[in-house]
C-alpha cells in the first residue's frame, strides 16, 4: 500500500522533496500541497493535486496518511503536533522544535498516538559520509572528530528570509545548521554533551558563527565549526581522526558541482527511510529531540561563559 503524503510548505527546500516524490520514487506519493502562496501551489494544482492555504484543512483529509512539514522553524511544533493528533505520520525539517519542552511534547504525542515523528536530517544519508563510515572499523579507533558546516546564509535562504529572523529561526547557525551537524555526528558516535561554545552574533543578534566543543559518552572529543558568513563558497565536511594517525574525511560536497545538488540524493533517502520507519514503527522523535537538546546546551554554554 502506497503512502499518500501532503506537503505543508513549499519554500526553498521543497523542490528536493518534490523531485524525489515525482521523479525518483513510487512510494510515498505526493497527494496534496499546502502553502500561504497561491503562486507556489499553481504548478501542483494545475496537475490536479488539491491545494490548501490552511494546513488544518489538509489534515482533515482521510486520503492523506502523512505530511512533510517544510515551514519556518517557529511553526514546526504547532503543525507537527496538530498532524500527529490528526492521525498523520510526520516528516519534519530540522530542527524538530525551537525548545526542549516542545520537543519533549512532540515525542510524547507521537508515542500516545502511535504515529511516526521523523526529523529530516539529510546529511546522515550523504554518499561520502556513508562511504567514510565504511572505512571505520571501530569507534574505539577514534582519537577525535571535527566537523565544519560553512556557507553564506543569504545564498542558501533564497526567498525564505525568516532564516535571518532569530525569533523565527530559533537563533542562527546554531539553531538551524547545528541540528544537522549534531545528528550526523551522533549517528555514529552516539550521545554527546556540549563542553563549551564560542558564538559570534551580528547586529540583529543572529549567531553567524560558532565553535562548539563536545564530548561523547566514551570520552571522544568533538569539535564543530558553524559559519553563516563564509566567503569562499560552501564547505560541509567531517574528519575522523584515528589513534593511528590517519584521518577519514567525508567531503560531503565532493563531485556535486551544481549549487545544492548534493541534496537531491539525500532527500530521496530521507523519504525512503521515513517510509521504512512508518512500516516498522518505533520512531517517535527521539533523534530530533536529541538534536534540540544539543542546540539548547550550546546556547546555555554561551550564556554561562558570558
Amino acid at each position: 500500500m502506497k503512502l499518500r503524503a501532503g506537503m505543508i510548505g513549499l519554500g526553498v527546500i521543497s523542490k528536493f522533496y518534490v523531485h524525489a516524490l515525482q521523479q525518483r520514487l513510487d512510494n510515498p506519493v505526493l497527494a496534496a500541497v499546502c502553502d500561504l502562496s497561491d503562486a507556489r501551489m499553481v504548478p501542483f494544482t494545475e496537475d490536479g493535486l488539491p491545494g490548501f492555504k490552511d494546513y488544518k484543512e489538509l489534515l482533515k483529509r482521510d486520503d492523506i496518511d502523512a505530511v512533510i512539514v517544510n515551514v519556518p522553524n517557529d511553526k514546526h511544533f504547532e503543525i507537527c503536533r496538530d498532524a500527529l493528533l490528526a492521525g498523520k505520520h510526520v516528516c519534519c525539517e530540522k530542527p524538530m522544535t525551537l525548545t526542549l519542552q516542545e520537543a519533549e511534547e512532540l515525542v510524547s504525542v507521537s508515542r500516545t498516538t502511535g504515529r511516526t515523528m521523523f526529523t529530516a536530517f539529510h546529511r546522515r544519508y550523504n554518499v561520502h559520509f556513508v562511504n567514510a563510515l565504511e572505512q571505520l572499523n571501530s569507534i574505539e579507533d577514534i582519537h577525535s572528530v571535527s566537523a565544519g558546516y560553512l556557507e553564506k546564509i543569504e545564498e542558501h535562504a533564497g526567498e525564505d528570509r525568516w532564516y535571518l529572523q532569530p525569533e523565527r529561526c530559533g537563533g542562527g547557525c546554531v539553531a538551524d545548521n547545528g541540528p544537522n551537524v549534531f545528528d550526523t555526528l551522533a549517528f555514529f558516535l552516539g550521545k554527546m554533551r556540549v563542553i563549551s561554545a564560542d558564538i559570534t552574533r551580528n547586529e540583529r543578534n543572529v549567531d553567524i558563527e560558532a565553535r562548539v566543543k563536545l564530548l561523547t559518552g566514551s570520552g571522544i572529543p568533538v569539535s564543530v565549526h558553524l559559519d553563516w558568513a563564509y566567503l569562499h563558497g560552501e564547505k560541509k565536511d567531517i574528519r575522523i581522526h584515528l589513534k593511528n594517525g590517519h584521518t577519514i574525511e567525508a567531503d560531503m560536497l565532493a563531485g556535486f558541482t551544481a549549487f545544492k545538488s548534493s541534496l537531491y540524493h539525500e532527500y530521496e533517502e530521507i523519504l525512503k527511510d521515513f517510509t521504512t520507519r512508518i512500516k516498522t514503527g518505533g520512531c517517535h522523535g527521539e533523534d530530533g529531540f536529541d538534536a534540540v537538546r544539543l542546540v539548547y546546551e550550546t546556547y546555555q554554554a554561551e550564556a554561562i561563559k558570558a
